[in-house]
């Protein structure tokens, strides 16, 4: 089963914003994201959108049991980038040791590159102890990638993915359908 968990769903963290009018938190914009991937899914699914903690800590703590508790065994933890005006693509990150991890994010990164030739691929990565967002990653009981489909710091990215949110949802789905496919 896979876990979608919705970026910066504690308590008080809607995440970044993206450029431009009107501007989206990470949190509300994958929320909604979300809703459009789920029907695209051929995989059993359990959304995150509540992680039920104020702390970056006791929030991966919550999420790391609830994944547990549910058996799921690979999840994609949803967000946008954010950085200066210029900075633009995609990237898809996973613990460095996890090889389904890499997996998952090569198959989503594919997705990506297949249906946005012209968006800037900035690749699958590695996070070790220490790098940002990695937490997420390594608490996790299953394979685990984050996703950073796009730059909400850059008016271009923004403007090309809220052209047709249904796209990257397909993006989502279709990376997942993959990574499930025997």
């Amino acid at each position: 089963m896979i876990g979608l968990a919705i970026g910066h769903s504690r308590r008080g963290d809607s995440g970044a914003y993206t450029v431009g009018k009107p501007s989206v938190s990470t949190h509300t914009f994958n929320t909604e994201l979300i809703s459009l991937i789920i029907p695209k899914l051929k995989v059993p699914y359990k959304v995150y959108g509540d992680y039920k903690a104020s702390s970056y800590v006791g929030a991966m703590n919550y999420v790391s049991r609830k994944m547990r508790e549910d058996g799921i065994d690979a999840c994609i933890e949803l967000h946008f980038n954010s950085a200066g005006p210029k900075a633009t693509g995609h990237e898809w990150l996973y613990w460095e040791t996890s090889r389904g991890g890499k997996k998952l994010a090569l198959k989503l990164k594919g997705a990506m590159d297949e249906a946005y030739p012209d968006l800037a691929s900035r690749g699958v990565k590695a996070r070790g102890k220490g790098s940002r967002g990695a937490m997420f990653l390594r608490k996790t009981p299953c394979y685990a990638c984050i996703a950073e489909p796009f730059f909400g710091s850059n008016q271009s990215d923004v403007d090309l993915i809220q052209s047709d949110l249904d796209k990257l949802a397909s993006v989502y789905a279709e990376g997942i359908n993959k990574f499930y496919d025997k």
